[in-house]
């Protein structure tokens, strides 16, 4: 039996789509909610209110309140009630496109996606994480979008450690994945397409990858910075997707939901921690051959892979083994793999994860 939830229902990647924006929303409605934070606000509202305007629809602007909670969505939910909205736009990073999928699945209203970088997948995503005090605590199904509307000249000139978080996180579909597929008791078409098109997307960002982030280093868009863009969200969504609960994560997502309990790791993007986790759980694998593929890439990249460099140097600190604990809580994802894991093999992995880390910059 195959059981997926699949995301967008439609996704147009060039530049300036975002100037077209009038020609595509009104078929959703006339009153969107525009959701997004002061900064992705400052960069998409001004084309976005005179193109939407111009085509007669009038968006309300929302400022988004930092993080993908429930009271968050209640609050957005009775703001759509009160101003009647009629559809859900959510711009910028994954946790405000995120509550944008879930608003829009609980108001029962039609979503699009506008991302700002490349940073994530949820643009192209059917699935949410839901934060509490910016602690994970579940991961629920939404809304996956009618419409994802991506302008890569504004994703060239993010930042390039948006860009690099991208290829951590959408590079851990094919490693955490794996494991999963090597252990199914049957291959279904959905579960086989999910692992073609990881291994197509680690192939694409170790071939372009540094390309690309030259590319956008110099702030100039270019054919490798639209490939690991389409990598980082369209593929990525959809590999998760198509996957489902058989093709799932492991410890590199593990140990980042689990270490949410500690204030300092959210000085880092998704994107990051789930690279650090990937060479930890690489670590786990003993899997010299991947570890020698991915370390110096990251490292490349820019991604901060030691533990000084990640805020989890003070090993005192009891949220640390509190975050270790969570991490291999019965249930968590890190038993996705074909071998136990516990707090003591983790810290070691992540004590020689350190080391490798440390010996790239001797």
């Amino acid at each position: 039996m195959i059981n997926i939830f699949l995301g967008p229902k439609q996704y147009i990647q060039r530049e300036g789509i975002l100037a077209e924006a009038g020609n595509y929303l009104p078929a959703f409605g006339r009153r969107p909610m525009v959701l997004g934070d002061e900064l992705v606000l400052s960069i998409v509202r001004p084309t976005l209110e005179q193109r939407l305007m111009a085509a007669g629809l009038a968006p309300s602007f929302v400022l988004f309140g930092d993080e993908c909670s429930l009271s968050e969505i209640s609050r957005l939910m009775e703001i759509a009630r009160q101003k009647n909205l009629d559809f859900i736009v959510g711009t910028g990073g994954g946790k405000a496109i995120d509550t944008s999928r879930v608003l829009a699945h609980r108001v029962n209203l039609s979503l699009v996606t506008i991302p700002t970088s490349a940073a994530t997948c949820s643009a192209a995503s059917a699935v949410a994480v839901i934060y509490e005090k910016g602690v994970r605590q579940d991961t629920v199904n939404g809304k996956g979008a009618e419409l994802v509307l991506v302008d890569s000249t504004i994703l060239a000139q993010a930042p390039i450690r948006l860009l690099a978080a991208g290829m951590g996180d959408a590079l851990a579909k094919w490693y955490e994945g794996k494991p999963s597929y090597d252990q199914a008791k049957e291959i279904d078409s959905a579960l086989q397409a999910a692992m073609i098109l990881s291994a197509q997307v680690k192939e694409t960002i170790l071939s372009l990858g540094m390309e690309a982030q030259k590319d956008v280093e110099a702030r100039k868009n270019s054919p490798a910075v639209e490939r690991i863009v389409e990598s980082n969200i369209l593929l990525t969504g959809m590999i998760g997707g198509l996957g489902g609960s058989k093709f799932r994560i492991a410890v590199a997502h593990a140990l980042l939901y689990g270490l949410t309990v500690l204030p300092k790791i959210h000085q880092n993007l998704h994107g990051e921690m789930v690279a650090y986790g990937t060479i930890v759980q690489l670590c786990l694998e003993k899997n010299e051959k991947e570890l020698n593929i991915l370390l110096p890439f990251f490292s490349k990249l820019g991604l901060p892979l030691t533990l000084k460099a990640l805020g989890l140097s003070n090993m005192e600190d009891p949220l640390f083994w509190e975050g270790l604990k969570r991490t291999c809580a019965k249930g968590s994802s890190a038993h996705n793999m074909p071998f136990p894991v516990d707090e003591k093999k983790l810290w070691q992995a992540m004590l020689e994860a350190d080391e490798r880390a440390k010996s790239l910059s001797l």
